[in-house]
């Protein structure tokens, strides 16, 4: 058997297409194929943009939520109601005191030297010390623990201002002007007393305050009517 070479010119391109297709073949038979990723990527675009969405009324119901609470710059008018306190007046000795609070009004409820029952507002009036943390009654009078301002228990009418301790108690009084002390009807409870002590207070007084306090902050900023100052 004889064989027989024959030379190809230089360029013809024959022999080296050949390796090339062969190579090809190879490559495009190892690569993978990578149109099953699109409906993954599509697929995870989708849910984050639902959670982006979720997120985002999530945000909006809390936003929502924090300012349900609805202020008004309305003229409240006062609601007198007699509320119960959780205190017999059994339960108070001669010139105790028992601080309570009744629809937003801090009250201070207690007995005269004669056993008197009686119920004053719990915060001074100079600067609003509370009366219950350590105030003295003598007789019918009760005694500012901080300054020493004494008033009539049944008429909240002031007696002496800012009297202790010396110089330093007279000085801070001339910066506040004088009043009387807040003054709350007071009963008890059943047919014949003796029962619960009832207060008579304002149960809108907390809407009036705030009401007073939101139309001060807006005329301050020119959004109200300017009836404030």
């Amino acid at each position: 058997m004889s064989l027989t070479f024959v030379a190809l010119p230089q360029g013809s391109g024959v022999a080296s297409q050949a390796p090339s297709a062969a190579l090809r073949g190879v490559s495009s038979a190892a690569a993978p194929d990578a149109s099953w990723r699109l409906p993954e990527k599509a697929g995870l675009a989708f849910c984050s943009v639902a959670a982006g969405a979720g997120l985002a009324a999530s945000k909006q119901r809390k936003a929502k939520a924090k300012t349900a609470a609805k202020y008004t710059t309305q003229i409240i008018l006062p609601s007198l109601t007699w509320v119960k306190t959780g205190i017999s007046a059994k339960d108070l000795a001669p010139t105790q005191l028992k601080a309570v609070t009744l629809a937003g009004n801090d009250v201070l409820i207690g007995k005269t030297e004669a056993n008197k029952l009686f119920c004053v507002g719990n915060l001074c009036p100079h600067i609003g010390t509370p009366m219950s943390e350590g105030a003295d009654v003598i007789g019918d009078v009760i005694v500012c623990p901080l300054h020493g301002s004494s008033f009539k228990t049944t008429t909240g009418e002031l007696i002496d201002w800012c009297v202790s301790p010396p110089i330093i108690g007279p000085l801070t009084g001339l910066v506040v002007e004088k009043k009387n002390l807040l003054i709350f009807d007071c009963r008890e409870s059943g047919f014949l007393g003796g029962g619960e002590i009832e207060v008579l207070v304002d149960t809108n007084a907390k809407k009036a305050y705030e009401a007073d306090y939101w139309k001060g902050i807006l005329d301050a900023q020119g959004k109200d009517d300017g009836s404030y100052y």
